[in-house]
């Protein structure tokens, strides 16, 4: 992909254009002879500009940096003129695209446009994550993503490797790092946590099924049960009814195993709609409610400003998320409909064998035959319903196992996918560090070298920048990490993997000035776009002559700042 144009419109006409080249593109303000400083006229508004394109809440446009203090004039700008920022690029599909938002200092009210039309956030987000960031799915952030292209603040140009918010929590660098450096197993990450937690909930239900016997005692149980069985058959078909007696009594016999039946199939019924219910109620409290208020107290707590826009994309998430709970509990409330119809059906069918039951029983004059008949079947009941829980425990056990064996087997492809793809992700590591160490070497005489370390059993990564003077600070810091972002650039053009193709750094006044002419002819070679803001002064020698007859896209003053205020 590749910058073509930055737009702000003024109330519909062009107020500022700046047009970005391949190689270097400088910022930088007019010649200082006058006495006017070149600080405090908008150099890095560009920046910011673009990552509010890139869906950040835009604050930084117009609220000073250390004390995050509105700038009055900036703020009313905005508020009483129809500002809007527009980004001309190319994407990944070779398209040309221009998306646009209007500039607001309450960014829930933005409207967001793809090529003069305005769209819902959802796809304009989505051009942005494939086209511009290369992503195809939600982790890692178009956010956390911007901060590693578009390094405009202190904190970002001294820190290479960490560059997000300090209480940024591993994982989220664990994504990044995994995208950046083309590790294409993050769904297959994803999968083994979910196979994860599928077999220690399986082998949990196991553990209670095997509780208090295993199934190898399951099995030694149901032989004396089925041996009791036939011999109660027996005595039954053998039983010496009376002949006046005896069409009542075998009808009664007859009833009582159907009633036998029924009872098992009614409580297995009974079994299934309690799990069903119970299985409702545990979604509905899975459910979760949204409290602004709450939701600000809790990042406030961890350092953490909460914009209108990340509540409202909390909210529109938790509100998916809910949407997904009730289509399940429908699915589930159906069935339990029709389990509920089924149980009341056996039971229907159980009080009409009980009624004739009790109606043979009047007729039949014979108490004592009566007496011996109904225990038989009351014993022949009782031995029934034991071989059947025996029977529902066996199948149960047999069958988590089986879901557990498939399961693992799906764990052990996944995690085999995992490693080829940690090769991968070494050799492109191996790839960079040849472009960092000879970049890093040409600025300072030193090879620089990334160690990113992957351990895929524990899915978490280590990363750290070795070199022979370590722990570097200040311009010599800055110097490290335009190696570091100018060597990621060469290295994915050379694997052709979809990620930004430019980098865009503010103030490099403290690196050395030969450091400085060392990083411009190096980003003069690079295929991507290295666009940088800086004082006229600190480049004013000869030699830098022709990088400002060149390379220079927006050069601005005191007379002249960004939004010409």
């Amino acid at each position: 992909m590749q910058l073509i144009k930055l737009i702000v419109y003024k109330n519909k006409k062009i107020l500022r254009e700046v047009n970005f080249k391949k190689g270097l593109n400088l910022i930088i303000n007019s010649d200082s002879s006058q006495s006017k400083s070149g600080n405090s006229v908008g150099k890095s508004t560009l920046s910011r500009i673009i990552d509010y394109i890139f869906l950040s809440s835009g604050e930084d446009i117009y609220t000073e940096q250390e004390f995050k203090k509105v700038i009055p004039e900036v703020s009313q700008f905005i508020n009483e003129n129809e500002v809007i920022a527009e980004l001309t690029f190319i994407g990944f599909d070779q398209s040309r695209y221009s998306v646009a938002r209007t500039l607001t200092t309450k960014p829930q009210k933005s409207n967001y446009l793809i090529n003069n039309e305005i769209v819902e956030k959802r796809e304009y987000t989505k051009i942005i994550a494939s086209q511009v960031f290369g992503l195809n799915s939600e982790k890692p952030s178009i956010r956390s993503l911007s901060h590693k292209f578009i390094r405009n603040t202190h904190e970002k140009m001294q820190n290479t490797t960490k560059f997000l918010h300090g209480n940024t929590k591993p994982d989220v660098y664990d994504q990044l790092y995994l995208f950046l450096f083309g590790f294409s197993g993050l769904s297959l990450l994803k999968e083994k946590g979910e196979l994860n937690n599928k077999i220690s909930t399986k082998k949990k239900h196991l553990a209670a099924y095997r509780n208090p016997h295993r199934e190898s005692v399951l099995v030694k149980m149901i032989k004396p049960l089925e041996k009791e069985e036939a011999q109660l058959k027996n005595r039954i078909s053998l039983f010496d009814f009376k002949d006046a007696q005896e069409k009542d009594v075998k009808e009664l016999v007859k009833i009582q195993s159907e009633i036998s039946d029924l009872t098992i199939e009614y409580s297995s019924a009974t079994n299934k709609v309690n799990y069903l219910r119970k299985s409702i109620e545990k979604l509905k409290g899975s459910a979760t409610n949204v409290n602004g208020k709450e939701l600000s107290e809790v990042y406030a707590d961890a350092g953490v400003s909460v914009s209108e826009n990340l509540k409202r994309s909390y909210e529109e998430l938790v509100v998916f998320h809910n949407k997904i709970l009730t289509n399940k509990i429908k699915i589930i409330e159906k069935e339990l409909h029709s389990s509920i119809e089924k149980l009341n059906q056996f039971k229907s069918d159980i009080n009409l064998l009980q009624k004739s039951e009790s109606s043979i029983f009047r007729g039949i004059r014979e108490p004592s035959a009566l007496k011996s008949i109904g225990q038989m079947y009351n014993d022949l009941s009782t031995v029934r319903e034991e071989i059947g829980k025996v029977q529902v425990l066996l199948e149960k056990i047999e069958e988590t196992k089986k879901i557990i064996t498939k399961l693992e087997f799906r764990k052990t492809e996944v995690v085999d996918e995992i490693y080829n793809n940690r090769e991968t992700l070494d050799r492109n590591v191996e790839i960079f560090n040849g472009y960092f160490g000879d970049l890093s070497k040409s600025f300072y005489g030193e090879r620089y070298i990334f160690d990113l370390i992957f351990d895929a059993e524990k899915e978490k990564c280590e990363f750290d920048i070795a070199c022979v003077t370590p722990n570097s600070t200040g311009g010599k810091k800055k110097g490290e990490l335009s190696a570091f972002d100018m060597a990621y650039i060469n290295f994915i053009r050379k694997n052709k993997l979809k990620r930004p193709t430019f980098v865009i750094h503010d103030s490099i006044e403290d690196v050395d000035i030969n450091q400085v002419y060392s990083i411009f002819k190096s980003s003069e070679k690079i295929e991507g776009q290295y666009i940088v803001s800086v004082l006229n002064d600190k480049i004013s020698g000869e030699k830098f002559k022709a990088f400002k007859d060149h390379s220079v896209i927006l050069e601005l003053s005191e007379d002249d700042k960004f939004f010409k205020i």
